[in-house]
């Protein structure tokens, strides 16, 4: 049985309201009382003993009315509850998908948002303060980026918070200098330096890479800095190791202390969504982060076709 009724009447806000608040309720607990819920609302003890009705008809939930000691929540179908709730599309943002980590990732958070009969669109933009601005902004609900990232935007955003994280080398293994021409080993005086401005760990990386040295910042698109290596527009750039051909590009470990000590944080992925989307923050705490990084291992391992 479905549940008709025109877009945004009060019936069908309330059935949302109350899909929502039984979210929140573990099998077995008592759910608030109608009145309390009634008075929350603003609506009548009727509308709501019909949301409730609504939302045990179609299988979402089973109540048990114990009289003076309430009424108890005896199951519930959480794929239903967030159908009702609102929550059965989520739009996320992820980082282009150039590396196998990333389409690991992808194809991970894909394979467990199918398991929650939930459906999940991924949009794929360079640049974690473009992700993040769009969270902010409400274009997505959630972005995939660096801990480091994540937590510079939060010091200038307190509506921003991590919702999950995935631990060491999630989000990529490391980061080396790319020289264009094979004599230079490490970054000096006079070079011009390939850096992308929207993006948070590539900028620090290459700012402490180069700090205390009389270079020539050029502000360039990430992924197209290995082109303008082999042009040789550009005498050197900092980028992902992941998907580089070490007998094609010449490179060199980081050097700069500073560097190699931001870049713990920025080897980990971690998901960002606005405090105040507590459906979401739910919904992404079902996930297994752990299945999520096995998908991630074989899709690296090419043990999995990405799927995303």
């Amino acid at each position: 049985m479905e549940i008709y009724e025109p877009l945004y009447s009060k019936k069908v806000l309330i059935l949302q309201k109350m899909a929502e608040e039984l979210l929140f309720v573990n099998v077995n607990e008592r759910i608030p009382k109608i009145g309390e819920l009634a008075e929350k609302y603003q609506v009548g003890r009727g509308t709501i003993q019909t949301a409730l009705k609504n939302l045990e008809s179609v299988s979402c939930i089973k109540l048990d009315s114990r009289g003076h000691l309430g009424t108890f929540l005896r199951a519930k179908d959480v794929p239903c509850l967030l159908k009702y709730a609102g929550t059965s599309r989520v739009i996320g943002v992820m980082p282009l998908p150039y590396s196998k980590k990333y389409e690991g990732l992808a194809s991970g958070f894909n394979s467990e948002f199918e398991k929650l009969d939930v459906n999940l669109n991924i949009a794929f933009m360079r640049g974690a303060k473009l992700r993040l601005e769009g969270v902010k902004e409400g274009r997505y609900d959630f972005a995939l980026v660096s801990r480091y990232s994540a937590l510079e935007a939060i010091k200038e955003n307190k509506d921003l918070e991590i919702a999950l994280a995935f631990g060491t080398n999630t989000y990529l293994s490391k980061h080396a200098v790319i020289f264009a021409d094979a004599k230079n080993k490490k970054v000096k005086n006079g070079m011009k330096i390939g850096i992308d401005s929207f993006s948070t760990d590539q900028k620090t990386l290459t700012m402490a890479e180069t700090k205390d040295l009389d270079v020539e910042y050029v502000d360039l698109n990430y992924m197209h800095l290995l082109q303008h290596l082999k042009a040789k527009s550009i005498d050197a750039a900092i980028w992902n190791t992941d998907e580089i051909d070490s007998e094609m590009y010449h490179t060199a470990p980081l050097s700069s202390e500073l560097a190699k000590n931001k870049e713990e944080q920025i080897t980990e992925a971690v998901c960002v969504i606005r405090k105040s989307n507590k459906k979401l923050e739910y919904l992404l705490n079902l996930l297994s982060i752990n299945q999520v990084k096995e998908t991630q291992r074989k899709v690296e391992e090419g043990k999995h076709i990405p799927k995303y």
